[in-house]
């Protein structure tokens, strides 16, 4: 009868023998595991971000961009460049006027025609009034007026076929939309692209992870920021663009300057 108490305590005393042996080697192996993972993190990030042709000392500012890149994985142009607009892949945009459409467009062609035609002349970006601290420079939606859409399309498509990594999926000449896969270089992780040219003359852009897709079956699908990468797309497509269309801006300013009298 008294060896059951014996062996309780002796079972007792490995127990707290062993939690005095292991458990400080367990919390110290844990905290040097802290130290070496947390800056291979911050490192892997930052590399990340070089690569996406991103940088957090923009606006809106450190904070903002930080907190951005690590819990969204989309972005998308916007009037206002806002950094909460997320890339909805799904919706197509509507190529169809609406029914009260075509009146006003009658009269602004009869008053066009009355005025002369207008001087192609380009706008610069400019962000609508948003919050500060949610104004991404790189997200403001970039327009060109007076360039025909089928132009614009064709130079959307030339600039994709200029960035390396990039693949374009499907154009869709009747809705001026142009599907494309990014490939990282390293890594060869895939992110979606699409590129719409408005009849404003406006070029939409959205970008989303390849782990955001529905079907996605990637663990790091559950990390839900993609460091940059759905924001320096954007960047990366409209930088491209522009000297394309600067080259375009000024051979219609020299095809106006020819025509006035010397």
């Amino acid at each position: 009868m008294t060896t059951l108490p014996v062996f309780a305590i002796v079972v007792v005393a490995l127990v707290v023998i062993g939690m005095l042996i292991f458990v400080p080697f367990i919390f110290r192996l844990l905290i040097h595991l802290a130290f070496f993972l947390i800056p291979v993190a911050v490192a892997a990030a930052g590399v990340a971000m070089i690569m996406n042709d991103e940088t957090i000392f923009e606006r809106p500012g450190a904070e903002q961009r930080v907190i951005r890149f690590v819990t969204m994985n989309s972005a998308a142009a916007s009037a206002s460049g806002s950094g909460s607009v997320t890339c909805r892949m799904g919706i197509q945009p509507n190529a169809v006027p609406t029914p009260a459409a075509p009146a006003p467009k009658k009269r602004a062609a009869k008053q066009a025609h009355a005025n002369g035609p207008a001087p192609v002349r380009r706008l610069e970006p400019t962000a609508t009034p948003a919050p500060l601290d949610d104004v991404y420079p790189e997200l403001i939606r970039r327009s060109y007026p007076g360039i025909p859409r089928q132009k614009l399309f064709q130079l959307s498509l030339d600039t994709i076929h200029s960035l390396g990594g990039w693949k374009i999926v499907k154009a869709d000449l009747r809705n001026f939309t142009i599907d494309c896969i990014y490939t990282s270089r390293i890594f060869k992780f895939e992110d979606d692209v699409r590129i719409a040219v408005e009849s404003s003359g406006e070029i939409d852009a959205c970008a989303r992870s390849g782990l955001a897709r529905p079907d996605a079956t990637s663990i790091l699908r559950y990390f839900p920021g993609d460091i940059g990468a759905s924001v320096g797309h954007i960047k990366q497509f409209y930088e491209a663009l522009e000297p394309k269309m600067d080259e375009v801006y000024k051979q219609a300013q020299d095809q106006e300057n020819a025509k006035k009298p010397h």
